[in-house]
């Protein structure tokens, strides 16, 4: 089959059949008429010869009705699957033409003697064969006809689409009832019907109606090249069809009898008549797939940009965080440097005490954002090596050595923000203060771990004989020290509860609950 002019993507309502290349196009209808030149040329070659005696093909006939069936009535279905998309009454008739087509086949198939059942026909007689060959001609030439006027007169006009599917089932159901009176007619009442043959020569009710068939395709075909086939891919292969047809039956006259090379040449053609919109459907089919397949590998490749495009502003995005914990981490330890500066100049005690425990503030501070540095996601990091830092700077800082205190931290690997760890690390920072300060103690312990799937407790013991401040949240602000303040004001902020004890030292206990990862 030729290749049609490309079909773009159609507008509302037409479907997929009409050609957007518009009835002024002039090169819509050439390959159309080149086939169809071709193939009246290979007619009008065979027909001196149509007469010869062909060989005899064991059960051409059956074959050959029962693949038109098969075929037409595929192809009306695509046609029906086609008409409630675009909704056109040229579509519809000549959905009906086909089924009608293949219904006829069926009974083709039925009543002729020996295509079924050993010399003799399923149902009525050698005359009921005539007529349904007959209407099976003449009926699919009115139908393909009338389709064709109605696509000149009115395209793309048809049912709304709250009608669309019962037009569609009212309209095959018409050709399943015609086709069923018709076969009571020609089987049941076939002594009451004109007869169709005298002796080996057609009668006049037959002649005329084969010519009748034969000028409503050549009629159609005509009105398909003259103006139809200009803007419809499908009833340009439509011509095809007809084309196909109107040879085949040319064929089968100047053959005149069974088996020879006219006859045979004409199944042979009708057979390609049958399958020509056929063909049309899968070639849109296959342009459908590869439509989608080009639109998958664009879509595929946009996904594939787009996912570079975010990794790679994903990767500037850690960047730019790391760096910027990275800034305040240092900006921190310069802040801690000049409050080092200043407090070597004060010489009151107290004074001189209170900027040391402002610098293990700024360094707790600093400790969250050089973990942060560290940490892959620049979100969450584990806690234990967070209070390994912040306990070994504070050691070092209050000089737990040369006072004969020993630090042990026991932490699991609990990942956590820095809304979480500034709070705790701030938290340890006071209480560990607390009890250089206040307890004499010598042994000091920190121990932070899950005690349920979203609580934690951070127990901070010792074994000093003078308790230190008891931090409480319901602590007199007036009464309470800035290190018991704070404590308590952040353990409200983190919805924990303190629980402290006195045996053989001081314990403190805080329950908090553990923010589930965003």
């Amino acid at each position: 089959m030729p290749p049609d002019a490309a079909v773009a993507s159609p507008p509302a309502g037409t479907g997929l059949t009409r050609d957007p290349t518009g009835p002024t196009s002039p090169g819509a209808l050439r390959p159309i008429l080149v086939t169809l030149a071709l193939y009246a040329a290979l007619t009008l070659a065979l027909l001196p010869i149509a007469a010869t005696r062909g060989p005899e093909i064991p059960a051409i006939t059956p074959v050959f009705a029962a693949v038109v069936l098969v075929t037409e009535l595929a192809t009306s279905f695509l046609l029906f699957v086609q008409f409630r998309e675009a909704r056109s009454w040229s579509l519809l008739l000549l959905a009906c033409a086909y089924l009608y087509a293949s219904l006829m086949a069926g009974l083709h198939l039925l009543t002729f003697p020996g295509a079924i059942l050993p010399g003799q026909p399923v149902i009525g007689t050698p005359a009921s064969t005539a007529w349904a060959f007959l209407l099976w001609l003449v009926g699919y030439g009115a139908l393909t006809l009338a389709a064709i006027i109605t696509e000149h007169l009115a395209p793309g006009r048809g049912a709304t689409p709250a009608t669309t599917a019962r037009a569609a089932t009212t309209a095959a159901l018409a050709v399943l009832a015609f086709v069923l009176a018709a076969t009571a007619t020609i089987t049941g009442g076939i002594t009451h019907m004109p007869a169709l043959m005298d002796g080996p020569a057609w009668t006049p009710l037959n002649a005329t109606i084969n010519y009748a068939s034969l000028a409503m395709i050549t009629a159609g075909l005509a009105l398909i090249l003259a103006s139809v086939g200009k803007r419809n891919a499908l009833f340009r292969w439509l011509g095809l069809a007809l084309a196909a047809m109107l040879a085949a039956n040319l064929l089968s006259l100047a053959g005149g009898a069974r088996y020879t090379l006219g006859w045979s040449l004409g199944r042979l053609s009708w057979l390609i008549a049958a399958g020509i919109l056929f063909l049309f459907f899968m070639r849109q089919f296959a342009r459908h797939q590869r439509a989608l397949a080009r639109a998958r590998q664009t879509l595929e490749q946009r996904v594939a940009d787009r996912t570079a495009e975010l990794t790679q502003t994903l990767r500037q995005r850690d960047l730019l965080l790391r760096e910027v914990h990275h800034r305040v981490k240092n900006n921190l330890q310069v802040v801690d440097s000049l409050m080092d500066m200043e407090a070597r100049r004060i010489a009151d005690p107290e004074a001189r005490e209170a900027f040391a425990r402002l610098r293990h503030r700024v360094l707790t501070l600093g400790l969250v954002h050089q973990q942060l540095v560290r940490a892959e996601d620049l979100e969450t990091f584990s806690i234990a090596p967070f209070l390994n830092d912040l306990l070994a700077n504070l050691a070092t800082s209050l000089a737990a050595a040369e006072r004969g205190i020993a630090i042990t931290t026991t932490a699991e690997p609990i990942p956590v923000t820095l809304d979480l760890a500034i709070p705790i690390g701030l938290i340890v920072n006071e209480l560990v203060s607390n009890v250089f300060k206040h307890s004499g103690a010598r042994n000091l312990a920190v121990d932070v771990r899950r005690t349920g799937p979203a609580t934690i407790r951070l127990t901070v013991a010792d074994d000093g004989a003078s308790p230190a401040p008891i931090p409480t949240l319901a602590a007199d602000r007036r009464r309470a020290g800035a290190g018991s303040r704070i404590i308590a004001g952040l353990t409200r902020q983190l919805g924990g509860q303190i629980e402290t004890t006195h045996e053989q030292g001081t314990r403190v206990r805080i329950t908090m609950p553990l923010p589930e990862p965003t």
